[in-house]
């Protein structure tokens, strides 16, 4: 293994567009360091009316990404874990072979199927089971469009693992249901803390196929031997099953001081293309508010479960950037930035989740179209229309905080800002002043570093998570924003709700 003084992992972050291994090393004064090891591209391939993923090329490519760090570091390695997106699986058979397709999320298969689910199950039941919001990616709508095209490949299935399990199962030859993974899947039951079975069994889902469910930071075993030898890799590499959801990485990199901020009174937002917000509470809330407000209870670290809400972030500002550079303004997101802070302020509202956002041709013009349907002229050149996008967010992030508080009873007393969106100095300033209560942001690779964490914490590098969080923060630039000028928001927020 590693020297003590040199205690090192490796990190898969595994997204939609691009896969990257990471190397993480802790030294003895408790201060982590990152690098880029390997980066590649990963998207959907068509395979005749599907979209699936290319599962071999991924395992090929992490492969190399281990021969890469054998070549530059040697054979010694503590452990490896990875984290991917949620809610896509694979189905094995009884000689644990993957049994045809792994379809990609988006794959058109899930298209208006979900009320004839509902046929099957009724949503408030299902919801009830579940507690996970509705969408048309989630793992047990993708089950059900096998269902009713009768999938042969239901026949032969002995496992059934998620995406990340099964890469897991690559690696070290055990075969496990991770927990932050699961809950992804609207497959799980967060009050017994084990999958659905009834609401499996009335779908026609056989109950064997699902694995016992295990905590994140569970080590799964060493390396497989043979892996080892072609890799030239230690056969003593751990790995580790760590919270295997990338944003329950993410969350679990929160420097939050969790003796000053008790759970539910610190509230996460995981801010890029898509803003995720929400709490860390030690049990699941499932009622028919949690159902009308569109919330949903994932897994988190030490069994916690993570009360949040996925909405539309940055995806707007960055289209409009793509369209002003297909115009050849060039513009960096500094300049961008620039103008919008110099821009006049509340001059249009939008409402970032309106269906008309979703992937318009042209976002510029699809605000401009907005803002003249709800009686605003329409923003002109950047300045405006990045403002515009801004401040709608954080008036946005506003309303769900809101919506939060009501649905847990309790009064958030800060907000930590993590991922790519957390260098966007003026959106967190917005943030803070609609809000009134401190924004603390950073850090940008919140995923990476929890997954790099939990690794150490496996190992008894790090004794709990408070000791985790407490890494993060001395190892990686975090910033504080408080509330300016709250009473003029305020009013602002105002009349952005009465336009919407």
């Amino acid at each position: 293994m590693v020297s003590n003084n040199k205690f090192r992992v490796l990190a898969f972050d595994m997204g939609a567009s691009s896969i990257r291994a990471i190397t993480g090393l802790l030294d003895n004064n408790k201060k982590l360091e990152l690098e880029v090891l390997h980066r590649f591209p990963n998207e959907g391939i068509e395979d005749g009316d599907s979209l699936c993923w290319d599962v071999l090329r991924i395992w090929q490519e992490m492969l190399n990404s281990m021969k890469l760090y054998v070549k530059k570091y040697g054979p010694e390695l503590n452990s490896v874990a990875l984290d991917t997106w949620g809610v896509d699986f694979a189905l094995l058979d009884e000689n644990d072979e993957l049994i045809g397709k792994i379809h990609h999320y988006r794959d058109k298969r899930t298209d208006n199927i979900m009320d004839e689910m509902f046929k099957v199950v009724p949503k408030e039941e299902i919801f009830n089971q579940t507690g996970l919001q509705f969408m048309q990616v989630n793992t047990l709508v993708q089950l059900y469009a096998m269902i009713r095209e009768k999938s042969p490949s239901f026949a032969m299935t002995k496992t059934f693992l998620m995406l990340p399990d099964y890469f897991n199962f690559l690696l070290s030859g055990k075969k496990s249901s991770e927990y932050s993974i699961a809950t992804t899947s609207q497959l799980y039951n967060p009050r017994n803390k084990n999958w659905a079975k009834n609401m499996l069994k009335r779908f026609g889902l056989n109950p064997e196929w699902f694995l016992e469910i295990i905590q994140p930071g569970t080590i799964l075993g060493k390396i497989k031997k043979e892996l080892a030898v072609e890799i030239g890799l230690s056969h003593n590499t751990r790995v580790i099953a760590g919270a295997c959801h990338d944003t329950a990485s993410a969350i679990a990199a929160v420097p939050v001081n969790m003796t000053d901020y008790k759970p539910g009174e610190w509230a996460y937002l995981s801010s890029g293309t898509w803003s995720i917000i929400g709490v860390e509470l030690e049990k699941p809330i499932i009622n028919e508010n949690v159902l009308k407000y569109n919330f949903t209870n994932e897994g988190g670290i030490n069994n916690t479960i993570r009360f949040l809400k996925n909405i539309t972030g940055l995806w707007l500002i960055q289209e409009c950037k793509r369209v002003w550079d297909k115009n050849g303004s060039n513009l960096s997101w500094d300049d961008i930035t620039q103008q919008a802070k110099n821009a006049q302020e509340f001059h249009n509202f939008i409402d970032p989740m309106d269906d008309s956002f979703m992937n318009p041709p042209n976002m510029v013009d699809a605000i401009k179209a907005y803002c003249r349907n709800h009686d605003q002229a329409p923003p002109e050149g950047v300045a405006q229309i990045s403002r515009a996008i801004f401040e709608s967010l954080a008036f946005k992030y506003k309303q769900l905080m809101e919506n939060l508080e009501d649905l847990i009873d309790k009064k958030i007393k800060i907000l930590h800002v993590i991922g790519g969106g957390s260098q966007n100095d003026l959106l967190n300033q917005f943030t803070a002043s609609i809000l009134n209560i401190p924004v603390v942001t950073g850090p940008i690779e919140a995923t990476a570093i929890g997954n790099i964490l939990i690794q150490a914490l496996a190992l008894n590098r790090i004794k709990d998570v408070s000791e985790l969080r407490n890494i993060v923060q001395m190892s990686f630039p975090i910033k504080q924003f408080m509330s300016k000028d709250n009473e003029k928001w305020e009013n602002a927020y105002k009349r952005y709700l009465e336009i919407l």
